[in-house]
């Protein structure tokens, strides 16, 4: 009986996918900047409001940790699985992400990674937790500068949102309903998937309590 190997060869970035990752950044981007420079949030009784520079510089900031990073974490892993992986905008998603962010409140689906599929619930669970991880290692790594270190109003206001919406966004992956990450995880192994949606969920709870936005 033959046996035959499938070996996906790893993929470099694209033309195609450079330009899709530009122009979903750059959407993401603006569409943050409209909701964070019309707004104006309390944090520990003090009133956060942006200017137009600040609030686009951390739209931009938001969106390459809490978004690109989040889509390269998926490709970098499936590629270390030796899948090809690369990244496609979704133009009715980068569409809503404007007009949601004119509106006022951000649904974002720009683009996600997409890779040569094993079958293989374990490989795809852990490529769909990578994203979720990065998050979270990104909101904790950020975390200790807020709590114990004085800053300028304008960083401190970057360094709040860059911690809020990888934490959030990394919790929100998680949730276990497709085409969430989650899913995906919690049918690797809903153990590991437990215990990351949990620690997820701590510091959530931890940051919105911390810096009374609850």
């Amino acid at each position: 009986m033959a046996t035959y190997t499938v070996t996906y060869k790893k993929s470099n970035f694209s033309k195609k996918e450079l330009q899709d990752i530009a122009i979903s950044v750059t959407t993401l981007s603006v569409a943050l900047f409209l909701i964070i420079y019309r707004s104006s949030f309390k944090v520990n009784g003090v009133l956060i409001r942006l200017d137009l520079l600040p609030a686009l510089g951390i739209g931009f900031l938001m969106t390459v940790t809490a978004f690109l990073i989040h889509e390269m974490s998926h490709k970098f892993t499936a590629i270390h699985f030796g899948a090809w992986s690369e990244f496609r905008m979704w133009p009715m998603g980068l569409v809503l992400t404007i007009i949601t962010g004119l509106i006022g409140f951000l649904f974002a689906l720009p683009g996600a990674v997409y890779f040569a599929s094993y079958r293989n619930p374990i490989r795809e669970g852990k490529i769909a937790v990578a994203g979720p991880i990065a998050n979270l290692v990104m909101g904790v790594g950020l975390l200790p500068i807020l709590l114990f270190i004085s800053l300028p109003f304008g960083i401190y206001a970057a360094v709040f949102f860059l911690v809020y919406i990888n934490l959030w966004l990394g919790l929100f992956n998680l949730v276990p309903i497709p085409p969430l990450d989650g899913s995906k995880v919690f049918a690797w192994n809903k153990t590991y998937w437990g215990i990351i949606f949990g620690i997820a969920a701590i510091l959530v709870a931890y940051f919105f309590i911390s810096f009374g936005i609850l």
